[in-house]
């Protein structure tokens, strides 16, 4: 295997504006324009009237807009920061298709609304177009009214906690004060109500998340006492899978391994946030540091009495630990294995944020062990209510910790996250794979900078006892049963899982369905010295496998950065033909069917070889690379294009051979949670980048026009040649997330004129709200270019390698 090409001095900075769109005017409902102002007059009156006692408490006024059903609001029309009035949170009725604008409202401003409605009823206040003044916002709106309590909470009805006290994350928002404040004024009020607060707390850019015991009576006291209160969840209790199946190795297996094991490893780590670790296992022991085993929690254990966390250590370690146990020749171990134990020593952890919990793991295993290049492995999942994609403060803590947000760049960490499971009982209702289909993803997996690991099956058959004429439920490579996914998410939300690892299969008589020890991985057991093997499946042992990849990737690329490996991993997946049987039709033409296969599969299976090196006939050029995207007054500031180094002799030389170019780009956002609306300055993504290459029909003045409007002269058809639809999942598909990834199969010749590739920024909240000061912040980005001449022999390596400086393998060019 030849090393990966890592390029370096190939970008130009060119300045960007994102071309204009299409687009129609909004449609809104026809009103009699006197009519409509003073009903909404005289309700803002009354809701304003009815608040008033509560608001002198809290500072200020909470209303409620609802809009006409089916009629949309906008929800930058609910946001004054200059009067400080903000937008707590948007939602939508989905029977009634009535959407809702909640508000909070500074004492003393109260105004302000219903002056926006009389100035749209005044005629004297016309725009110079003769239009009414705020027409849109007034027109818009249906009805105001006090908020209830209810319209607060964020889950279903039944959920709610009328008589009974549950533990409550409560989000509040700091965009118009700071969060020490509201930290300060939810003290007091806990304080004086002798509510059950939590110590902890997550901090994000607009929104603190804190934790209390309340009940319907309480969520109505703390309404009256607390402002820009945005939304009230209830606390998700955790589920994981633990395995319970009978030791079927003996001890002299273990010590026969240990003799032939050796540990090489270099100050690369795999970190299980889990069930802990029991360190003792003599397949475990050579590769745990000291003081490395510990717990996120001072008093809490760091062992592992369940099971699941040693047996997640056993795979992120080994990998394939049967070929290890039954193999001959020697082992080669290439990084330590460390272990946080996220679970108190009894129930569950209610009394403390999941987001905190993580937070203090990572931080406590980065103070035992700084020198670290670190990959974290949580196989521990929760749907926390939520099923449409968008987030908790668990996967935005996840999401914020990838960044290293308010640290150092170098900082930056690569979590691996499972999908979670489907309960199979459900395919009773819903055979396989439906039920895979439209059980989604859960918190934390649903986080933009986690890489979520789903499964798929490769064992069909089993042995065991009273199994017999039962055989595996999903073909071999096809998506494992047990494997949640991202089928029902609105397409804004990331493409989850991005890649699948082997999680064993059911076993099925095609009438009842069972889990079979000989369809799943083998890996060490707790339960010493009873047993010393156990079994793992599921996107548990998913993720382990996941992660050791990415430990191989760092140990082979040392200063590779997380977004890096992230990418290679992606950039290396491929579908299996079971997967495409599964999810695409028999002729396969149309993208929404591979939309289907994406969100279910992800990209596939990834594949090490190709993640770790190249061949002569298939190269992968890595890039790592910053950009600004966004200047002071919020405008776009530039586009890096780079300059790709093809060996134009030798690809003219095949001619009309088809040759596949894929392409990956991947960054880390910052996380900015809330629901307020998911658009516009109300983005939960920081920034979000693009990937453009110029299409066989441009020459590079068309491309940079094609991009970037600033790139423009007059005159010129900059659509042209563009080749859109020669992208196997197309800019609809790809483009949601963190990380984008798509190929096509074009000729070699053709490929000769595909040698730039721009990335470009879009919106998000840094060019938004100003007020936050990062407008002028600088993106990581990792940019993998793959070509491949599989069909083919060629020496495209070489040829690529004379015409450019490589690097020493051990040194990876940054910015």
């Amino acid at each position: 295997m030849l090393p990966n090409v890592f390029l370096a001095d190939t970008s130009e900075s060119r300045p960007y504006e994102r071309p204009s769109g299409g687009g129609g005017e909004a449609k809104r409902p026809e009103r009699d324009r006197k009519a409509h102002a003073d009903k909404l007059v005289r309700q803002i009156d009354a809701a304003i009237a009815e608040e008033d006692e509560d608001a002198k408490e809290r500072g200020g006024t909470y209303l409620r807009f609802n809009s006409s059903p089916l009629f949309p609001l906008d929800p930058e029309a609910f946001e004054n920061r200059i009067h400080k009035v903000v937008l707590l949170r948007m939602d939508t009725d989905l029977d009634t298709g009535r959407m809702s604008a909640t508000v909070f409202v500074p004492r003393g401003k109260e105004g302000f609304f219903r002056q926006k409605v009389t100035d749209y009823a005044d005629e004297s206040q016309a725009t110079r177009e003769g239009h009414p003044r705020n027409q849109e916002f007034v027109e818009d709106v249906d009805e105001v009214s006090k908020p209830t309590a209810k319209s607060f909470w964020s889950g279903t009805a039944d959920e709610y906690p009328d008589g009974v006290a549950i533990w409550c994350e409560i989000w509040i928002n700091t965009s118009q004060t700071s969060a020490e404040d509201a930290l300060g004024k939810f003290a007091a009020y806990c304080d004086g109500r002798n509510v059950q607060q939590s110590a902890d707390y997550l901090i994000f850019p607009e929104c603190v998340v804190v934790m209390a015991k309340l009940d319907g009576k309480s969520i109505e006291e703390m309404l009256r006492e607390i402002g820009a209160v945005s939304e009230i969840r209830r606390a998700a209790e955790p589920t994981s899978t633990f395995v319970n199946a009978d030791a079927r190795f003996q001890k002299e297996l273990v010590d026969d391994l240990v003799g032939r094991l050796t540990i090489d490893a270099t100050e690369t780590s795999i970190c299980v946030l889990d069930t802990g670790v029991n360190a003792s296992h003599p397949l475990l022991v050579p590769a745990v540091k000291d003081g490395t085993v510990i717990s996120a929690r001072s008093g809490w254990p760091s062992s592992d009495a369940d099971g699941h966390g040693t047996s997640m250590a056993g795979i992120a370690l080994y990998n394939d630990l049967k070929a290890s146990v039954l193999g001959q020749g020697p082992v080669s171990v290439g990084h330590h294995i460390e272990s946080v134990r996220i679970f108190p020593p009894s129930g569950a952890n209610e009394q403390s944020m999941y987001g905190v919990i993580t937070r203090d793991a990572v931080s406590e295993i980065e103070i035992a062990q700084p020198a670290s290049n670190r990959v974290f492995c949580m196989a521990v999942t929760d749907d926390g209510g939520i099923t449409d994609g968008s987030p908790t403060s668990w996967s935005a803590e996840v999401d914020k910790l990838a960044a290293a947000v308010g640290e150092n760049e170098e900082d930056k960490r690569l979590l691996l996250v499972s999908a979670g499971n489907v309960d199979t009982n459900e395919f009773r209702a819903v055979p396989y794979p439906g039920t895979n289909l439209t059980s989604a993803v859960e918190s934390p997996a649903q986080a933009w900078n986690a890489l979520t690991v789903g499964a798929y099956s490769d064992d069909v058959m089993t042995n065991e006892a009273g199994l017999e004429g039962f055989s595996g439920m999903a073909e071999k490579g096809g998506l494992c049963p047990y494997s949640r996914t991202s089928h029902i998410w609105d397409d804004m939300w990331p493409i989850k899982p991005e890649i699948c690892c082997d999680g064993g299969n059911l076993a099925t008589n095609g009438f009842n369905w069972i889990d079979s020890l000989d369809m799943s991985k083998l890996s060490t057991s707790n339960d010493l010295p009873s047993s010393y093997f156990t079994s793992i499946r599921a996107t548990s042992s998913a993720t382990a496998q996941a992660s050791w990849m990415a430990a191989r990737i760092m140990d082979a690329h040392p200063g590779i950065w997380p977004e890096t490996v992230r990418a290679l991993l992606v950039h290396s997946a491929r579908w299996t033909d079971a997967m495409r049987r599964q999810f695409l039709p028999e002729h396969d033409t149309m993208k929404g069917p591979r939309r289907d296969l994406l969100r279910t599969c992800g990209w596939g299976i990834p594949n090490i070889d190709y993640a770790l090196g190249s061949l002569d006939n298939r190269v992968n050029l890595i890039i790592q690379g910053e950009i600004q995207p966004f200047k002071e007054d919020g405008t776009c500031n530039e586009m890096r294009v780079h300059e790709l180094p093809w060996p134009k002799e030798e690809l003219l030389g095949l001619s009309e051979k088809e040759v596949e170019l894929r392409v990956t780009l991947s960054y880390f956002i910052e996380p900015n949670p809330g629901e307020r609306g998911w658009t516009d300055k109300f983005q939960y993504q920081s920034c979000g980048l693009r990937f453009q290459v110029i299409g066989k029909n441009q020459d590079y003045d068309e491309f940079l026009g094609f991009v970037s409007k600033k790139m423009r002269d007059g005159g010129t058809d900059y659509a042209r040649g563009s080749a859109s639809s020669e992208w196997y999942l197309g800019q609809d598909n790809r483009d949601a997330g963190s990380i984008h990834s798509d190929f096509k199969r074009i000729s070699a010749a053709d490929l000769c004129d595909a040698r730039y590739v721009a990335v470009y920024p879009v919106g998000g909240w840094w060019k938004m709200l100003k007020s936050l000061g990062k407008r002028t912040e600088k993106l990581r980005y990792a940019l993998v270019v793959s070509i491949d001449s599989a069909e083919v022999e060629a020496n495209l390596y070489n040829e690529i390698v004379a015409k450019i400086k490589i690097p020493t393998e051990t040194t990876i060019p940054t910015p």
